[in-house]
């Protein structure tokens, strides 16, 4: 276990990016190696305020079955290929220690203190993000009626922004969409530009121009490829707006 063995290893420790196999190695030489304990505590500050430099900002409750379903989807094209489908030819085999090493080569003792300064800004910017983010508007949701099987679809209103979420839903079918409407009180319904199909898993994310004030509701239709004037069908989504 000499230090040039670990020398590259610092960052890639303090960033929890070592195996178990490594970690213990590395944590056996860096007992008896100074050069390697001071740069880890040179290092540290920088690791440690990457985290600390952001505010966490809570997700909406919808995004995990958003993350979930397209999770399903990819484990169901991946069982029907076969277990090793997703594996490269040339990536089958595990890697050797020295590709693994090979990985955090550019980490080099000297460039500690670069490292550090652009973690540390890094840090900074994404914290700065994040912050703008939390005290952005919040995020509603609106919950939809769907006469269509077992689909589901909701509003997400932020500030002016409104996109429509589904799931679960079909291909609309051959030279057909999908198209958005507004529903003012005592109005017909007001086509917008908001044309959509779906994904595998009936997934879709489209965004409605315009805002909701004076809206009663939002419908989907099912209409010929470019849309339409004037609703051809019922509307089978309907997201009523509160007022």
């Amino acid at each position: 276990m000499t230090h040039e063995r670990w020398n590259d290893s610092v960052a890639a420790y303090l960033l929890g990016a070592l195996d178990d196999d490594e970690r213990v190695g590395f944590e056996a030489h860096l007992a008896g190696c100074p050069e390697c304990r001071e740069e880890v505590e040179f290092l540290r500050v920088a690791s440690e305020a990457l985290p600390a430099a952001s505010q966490p900002v809570l997700p909406p409750p919808e995004l995990k079955e958003r993350i979930m379903t397209v999770v399903r989807s990819e484990a169901e094209l991946l069982q029907a290929a076969g277990a090793r489908a997703d594996v490269p030819a040339e990536t089958a085999r595990p890697a050797r220690r020295e590709e693994r090493e090979s990985r955090w080569s550019w980490l080099r003792p000297q460039a500690a203190l670069a490292l550090a300064a652009v973690v540390l800004a890094i840090g900074v910017a994404f914290g700065a993000l994040t912050r703008d983010a939390g005290n952005g508007p919040a995020t509603r949701t609106l919950q939809a009626q769907v006469d269509h099987g077992s689909a589901r679809a909701h509003l997400e209103v932020q500030g002016r922004e409104v996109r429509l979420v589904t799931d679960g839903l079909p291909a609309p079918g051959d030279d057909r969409v999908y198209q958005v409407w507004i529903k003012r009180p005592d109005r017909d319904p007001e086509p917008t530009d908001a044309l959509f199909t779906t994904g595998r898993d009936g997934s879709a994310t489209v965004e409605v121009a315009g805002h909701l004030e004076g809206v009663e509701a939002v419908l989907v239709t099912r209409e010929p490829e470019g849309g339409s004037q004037t609703p051809s069908e019922a509307p089978f989504i309907t997201a009523p707006v509160s007022s």
